[in-house]
């Protein structure tokens, strides 16, 4: 197997990141001028507004869309895929939702790829270079071959940054608004007291 890349063959169609296999040779060599099995597949998840990810079973990266690749700090496809194994954690930090660090076999995609069925779980992606931050909702699934053994992993996730930091200052409010309401009880408080002490003159 070989990878394709984004630009289009002699006969104009287009060349996609997915793995061009031998049964796609035969397609080509078949029906000349078309679109083979795999291409098709890839231009479809390419337009995908959602990550989509594929891992084999030792982990590794067989194919990403171009969402999932600029969400987790890529320029592209093709840059994540020809990226070594270890670029991805010199990128990002990934942390859960209660602050704690992730290391590469603690993620959901190689979770899965060990046999693992990860429910969709949100994590933080913190940005080495630039700064910034990302939260994606992501779930990955094990892919089993007829034997019952791990082919591949598949992971689907999706940009919840927005929805995070809107809860974030939803959240920010209402602590704001409770500790606005304890101070105004506390000087309702302090002013019946003080009533109550108030003696009417004789």
């Amino acid at each position: 197997m070989h990878e394709r890349s984004n630009d289009r063959d002699m006969s104009g169609a287009p060349r996609t990141t997915a793995a061009y296999s031998e049964s796609d040779a035969a397609f080509d060599a078949k029906h000349p001028g078309t679109w083979s099995g795999s291409e098709l597949l890839a231009s479809i998840l390419d337009g995908v507004a959602d990550g989509i990810a594929a891992h084999d079973a030792s982990g590794r990266l067989l194919f990403i869309n171009d969402a999932g690749a600029r969400m987790c700090g890529y320029d592209s496809a093709p840059a994540a895929l020809s990226a070594p194994a270890s670029d991805f954690l010199t990128r990002v930090q990934v942390f859960d939702v209660d602050g704690d660090a992730l290391d590469e076999d603690d993620l959901p995609g190689p979770l899965a790829a060990r046999g693992r069925i990860v429910p969709e779980r949100v994590v933080r992606l913190q940005l080495r270079r630039g700064g910034g931050e990302r939260w994606l909702s992501v779930k990955a699934t094990p892919i089993l071959d007829r034997r019952g053994a791990v082919r591949m992993s598949i992971s689907i996730f999706r940009d919840v940054t927005r929805e995070r930091r809107a809860e974030a200052e939803r959240d920010g409010v209402l602590r704001e608004l409770e500790r606005e309401r304890a101070r105004l009880a506390a000087m309702v408080e302090q002013l019946r007291d003080r009533s109550a002490t108030v003696r009417p003159s004789s």
